[in-house]
């Protein structure tokens, strides 16, 4: 019986992901305990769900010299949620599309509202490189900090930080925030292939690949919480 390859190019990297599923596990590959599924395993399981969409479409729409911005309030106008906050960002965007158009720049961009428990508000974005003076001229309404990315293309750790700030948002308010983020429109999507594989078990360790290097932190294996059969994660990062 075979498992699953799936392989994800997003950008400089490539993300590969062989597990075994319902249909798909090997010939006396047993299948161990599975955990009861509770809401707490879930949840934890919708996050890193989460986290790896953003993340792959962080890595492929992104790169080194592009901007993580973090857009401030003033405090004694702050707003009082997260709604108020959407209205604000959204016309300090068109703002700044509509001056990136005429400076030639092709603006792309992800976005996630912040609403702490002891009155932060804050707006965290990625963003292609532009004109500072203008972004500050089209956010008014409080202080911008900007940090160029340098990561070599892999941007999981910033992902997984936008994630627990829409949480921390939906735990501020007592509810459901609708999108974890925000996205310009002409984001691409990275490109995802899955292969079943004929062979009774999976090469247990990452497979080197030439111009390419590994993601040493980005190893995972374990028993999935959903089929509870083995799986085996890895990412590969473009060199130089």
């Amino acid at each position: 019986m075979p498992y699953i390859k799936e392989t994800c190019v997003a950008g400089n990297t490539i993300e590969v992901s062989k597990y075994y599923s319902f249909r798909a596990h090997s010939r006396g590959e047993k299948r161990k305990k599975k955990e009861r599924e509770s809401s707490e395993a879930m949840k934890r399981i919708n996050q890193r769900n989460a986290e790896r969409d953003l993340r792959r479409l962080m890595n492929t729409n992104f790169k080194d010299g592009d901007f993580l911005v973090r857009l401030d309030f003033f405090k004694a106008e702050a707003p009082t949620g997260s709604e108020e906050m959407q209205n604000l960002i959204s016309k300090a965007l068109r703002k700044l599309r509509k001056e990136a158009k005429r400076q030639g720049t092709e603006l792309k961009y992800i976005y996630v509202k912040e609403v702490g428990p002891r009155g932060s508000r804050h707006i965290h974005m990625m963003l292609t490189k532009c004109d500072i003076d203008t972004l500050r001229k089209c956010w008014p309404y409080g202080g911008i900090h900007v940090d160029p990315l340098y990561t070599g293309g892999q941007y999981g750790k910033i992902a997984a930080y936008f994630v627990k700030y829409a949480a921390k948002t939906e735990e501020t308010e007592g509810k459901l925030i609708g999108k974890r983020w925000y996205g310009s429109r002409n984001l691409e999507k990275p490109r995802i292939k899955k292969k079943y594989i004929s062979a009774n078990r999976f090469r247990e360790e990452p497979e080197e690949k030439k111009g390419y290097f590994l993601d040493k932190d980005s190893v995972r294996r374990g028993i999935s919480e959903l089929t509870g059969y083995e799986y085996l994660t890895y990412t590969l990062i473009k060199s130089g």
